[in-house]
């Protein structure tokens, strides 16, 4: 297991409990994060065929459904009456962002470059996938529309060579946030090597009429909202870094965030600077121990840093950018200029929040898997219902007395041994005195069709917002990326 510094401040920190960890492997690889078991039994216990998906970009695409908008990965506005773009009204600026091959953090980067504008000053609801070609709102302060406008060029050739575009530039009253969202429409085509059209037809058939299973009247698919593995990262160690930040402190936390190399799962760039961002960490340790000083006070080696993530590489890029590490780039920015790690993380908490946000998943995907209609470990029946009756979840969150309650009574290992009280009150507290967030138990998915060929299966459909296309194929397939097992029938 990852072993952070000891540290008497860290220690003063801490909330203790006596319950049971997280096993090392799945914080490092993420297997065990979506319990198998309870998938393939929702499923009906069908034999699983493997799938390949995201064989190439145009295979998985996404787009973002907004109050009254949907986006559209179309070069083509998505609004069919232009004066509807002239007539909003608002002082921000909303925009649709279309992106290839990028993660949406990327995308945002290069929109603030192209408009010469901060980054912070643009929003979007949430993040898309960036092996993917997809579609969402995004909204700009402090900005001219006639700028952003001179700047709309929806062109496949742009999407290939940038990564991007933006297009319907109009006047908006509001900045998006997590959340901001009705949901997404799919669509994704699944490569099922050496099965022909007819078996692939004989395969789905019963399937998709077991997942059909009439609920309230309603004739769709409605599966259990499990968090997918996308919840942990390109690393899949993002739970890993959520225990540290949650068990051991922010330092700890920080230094798995940035440090950890997980071979297999990282681009090899990202691995050799990784290592040697560790050396450099490992050697901030050492003075800071030595001058009786903070890790973050130790400037030399954060600027050191800082260069190595600045390097020049592949044809002229920084190699951050080449390591998909954008966050930890702008951490190392922010101890520098902070030289204090809780203003960093308190600076950068939405970037922050997947890694606390991984570890309440984990345990809300164990709860859920407990779940049953008929009444198994926990009975629907027991669970809190939303304002439309549906069951939901709450996530484990201490600031909220109901969700520890839930938790210390059907799943009591999620309580964690130690709670560092930092983490606490910048992750897991609102300060208005509101509740933690609730999750839906179950999903219904949506406009479901589907289309089958000699080896191929495209499918089109819409989830609500927090909901993972990925979780509901794995109902239906082994996909490339998931640890269900292959029965090949």
């Amino acid at each position: 297991m990852w072993q952070p510094a000891a540290s008497e401040e860290r220690t003063k920190n801490l909330e203790v409990y006596n319950m049971a960890k997280i096993n090392d492997i799945t914080m490092t690889s993420g297997l065990g994060f979506v319990p198998t078991a309870a998938v393939r039994d929702f499923a009906g216990n069908f034999g699983v065929w493997a799938a390949q998906h995201k064989a190439d970009p145009d295979d998985f695409i996404v787009q973002e459904r907004q109050p009254g908008l949907q986006c559209t990965v179309s070069v083509d506005s998505d609004f069919p009456n232009p004066e509807d773009l002239d007539s909003a009204k608002g002082p921000l600026v909303a925009v649709t962002l279309v992106k290839y091959r990028h993660t949406t953090p990327a995308a945002i980067e290069g929109l603030a470059r192209l408009l010469n504008m901060p980054v912070k000053n643009i929003t979007a609801a949430g993040l898309k996938d960036r092996t993917a070609r997809s579609a969402q709102m995004v909204v700009l302060e402090g900005v001219d529309l006639e700028h952003v406008r001179r700047h709309c060029f929806p062109d496949e050739a742009v999407l290939r060579e940038h990564g991007f575009f933006i297009k319907d530039a109009r006047r908006c009253t509001k900045k998006l946030g997590k959340g901001h969202l009705e949901g997404n429409h799919f669509q994704i085509k699944l490569i099922v090597a050496g099965k022909t059209r007819a078996q692939l037809e004989e395969y789905l058939a019963p399937r998709l009429e077991f997942l059909m299973r009439d609920h309230k009247g309603k004739r769709v698919p409605r599966v259990p909202n499990f968090f997918g593995r996308q919840r942990l990262g390109r690393r899949q160690n993002l739970l890993g870094v959520g225990v540290d930040l949650i068990e051991n402190g922010l330092e700890a936390g920080i230094k798995r965030f940035i440090c950890e190399v997980v071979e297999n799962n990282d681009h090899p760039k990202a691995n050799e600077l990784r290592r040697q961002l560790a050396a450099k960490w490992a050697e901030a340790e050492r003075i800071a121990e030595e001058k009786n000083q903070s890790v973050a006070e130790q400037f030399y080696c954060f600027l050191d840093m800082k260069k190595m993530l600045e390097a020049i590489g592949y044809k002229g890029k920084p190699v951050y950018k080449m390591a998909n590490m954008f966050i930890e780039y702008k951490l190392v920015n922010k101890i520098l200029s902070t030289k204090c790690i809780e203003r960093a993380v308190r600076e950068l908490k939405d970037d922050l929040s997947l890694s606390v946000g991984a570890f309440q998943g984990y345990w809300f995907n164990q709860l859920l898997g407990d779940v049953n209609d008929e009444g198994a470990k926990i009975s629907v029946k027991s669970l809190e219902v939303d304002r439309d009756g549906e069951p939901v979840i709450p996530l484990y969150f201490p600031g909220d007395e109901r969700s520890v309650a839930f938790y210390r009574q059907w799943c009591p290992q999620a309580v964690p041994d130690q709670l560092d009280r930092k983490t606490k009150e910048i992750f897991l507290s609102n300060f208005n005195g509101r509740p933690g967030p609730r999750r839906p138990a179950f999903i219904f998915v949506n406009d479901l069709s589907y289309d089958v060929r000699d080896e191929v299966v495209s499918f089109c459909f819409s989830l609500r917002s927090g909901a993972y296309a990925t979780t509901f194929l794995s109902y239906l397939f082994q996909l490339d990326t998931d640890g269900l097992e292959v029965e090949d029938k």
